[in-house]
C-alpha cells in the first residue's frame, strides 16, 4: 500500500504544500497574500482518485482522449499523471525548489497502449517546482523509446478568487476557441472582450502565436491581479463549473465553486506534442501577483 505525503515548503517569500500522489501541488500563498493556488476546505485523498483543487498534472491524455483527429475513450480520465505515485527527488530538492519524476517503467504494457505509440511506448517525466516570490511549475518530458511518442498534457490550475463571477480573465480577446459546454464543441470567433463569469464557462483557447503572453486575472474582491505565463502550451483552458454544477460535485461544499478559476497550460488534440526518439519537451506555467 502506497502512503499519501504532503510536504509543506516554507521559505521567506512564500510557502506551498504538494503531494507526492500526483506530484499535486496544493497550495501556494506569498507572503503577505491569501492563498493564490486553491484547494477546497476539504480535500478528498484516496488511491484511484484525483484530488481536486490545486495543480492536478493531466498526462498523457486530456478528458478521454484524442487520436487520429477524433475523441476516444481512454481511461482513467485526464490519464494516468494525476493518480500516480511520483518519486520525490530529495537530492534536488530545498526549501525553494521541488523535484519529482515519473516513468513510463511504472506502469503496465495495457495502460501504455493506450498512447498509440507503437508497440512499446517509453518516457521519463520530470516535474520541477520553483517557489519564491513567483511559483514555476514545469513538467518535462522525454521520450526514451524508439518509436515516435504523442502525448497530451495540462497543468489544470486552480486559482483562488474572491469571488468568480466579479473576476475578469484578460489577455485572451483575441484568441479562437472551442466552447466545451456545447454539443459538438463548436470552433467559436475570438469574442474581443475578456472572459467573465456567470454561469458554467469551459473553453479550449487557441493560442498560436501569442501562446507565451501573459494573462491577467484582475479580482477586485481580493484587490490583486494575478499573472499568468504559460510556455509550451499552444492552447489554455479556462473553466468554472459555475452554481448548478458545481454545488452538484461531491468533493466540493455548496458555495465553493464562487472561491476559484481554473486558467490552464495545455497542449491537446490536433495540438498534442508528438516527440522523436530522444526529443524532450518542456510544459510550463509560473505564477505571481501585482
Amino acid at each position: 500500500m502506497n502512503t499519501f505525503l504532503l510536504r509543506d515548503v516554507v521559505n521567506a517569500d512564500s510557502s506551498a504544500s504538494i503531494s507526492d500522489y500526483g506530484a499535486h501541488v496544493l497550495t501556494w500563498t506569498p507572503a503577505g497574500q491569501p492563498p493564490v493556488i486553491w484547494r477546497p476546505a476539504a480535500v478528498q485523498l484516496c488511491e484511484g482518485t484525483a484530488i481536486r483543487g490545486g495543480v492536478p498534472i493531466i498526462f498523457p491524455w486530456f478528458n478521454t482522449g484524442w487520436d487520429g483527429g477524433r475523441p476516444v475513450s481512454k481511461q482513467p480520465k485526464h490519464g494516468f499523471g494525476r493518480v500516480a505515485f511520483w518519486s520525490f527527488d530529495a537530492d534536488a530538492s530545498s526549501d525553494r525548489h521541488v523535484r519529482y519524476t515519473l516513468d513510463s517503467t511504472d506502469f503496465g504494457d495495457d495502460l501504455l497502449a493506450q498512447l498509440n505509440s507503437g508497440d512499446h511506448p517509453r518516457f521519463h517525466a520530470t516535474y520541477d517546482v520553483e517557489i519564491g516570490e513567483r511559483i514555476a511549475m514545469t513538467l518535462t518530458v522525454t521520450n526514451d523509446g524508439d518509436e515516435p511518442l504523442t502525448y497530451e498534457a495540462a497543468l489544470h490550475t486552480y486559482l483562488h478568487v474572491g469571488d468568480v463571477e466579479r473576476i475578469a480573465v484578460h489577455g485572451l480577446e483575441s484568441c479562437d476557441y472551442l466552447d466545451n459546454t456545447q454539443p459538438g464543441v463548436p470552433h467559436c470567433s475570438a469574442t474581443g472582450e475578456p472572459i467573465t463569469f456567470d454561469g458554467m464557462v469551459d473553453r479550449t483557447y487557441l493560442r498560436g502565436d501569442e501562446a507565451d503572453a501573459p494573462l491577467a486575472i484582475d479580482d477586485p474582491v481580493l484587490g490583486r491581479t494575478i499573472e499568468i505565463v504559460n510556455a509550451g502550451a499552444p492552447q489554455a483552458v479556462v473553466w468554472n463549473p459555475g452554481q448548478a454544477a458545481g454545488d452538484a460535485m461531491g468533493d466540493l461544499a455548496v458555495g465553493e465553486w464562487r472561491g476559484f478559476v481554473c486558467v490552464e497550460a495545455v497542449a491537446r488534440l490536433d495540438r498534442s506534442v508528438t516527440l522523436a526518439p530522444g526529443q524532450t519537451h518542456t510544459l510550463s506555467q509560473t505564477l505571481s501577483v501585482r
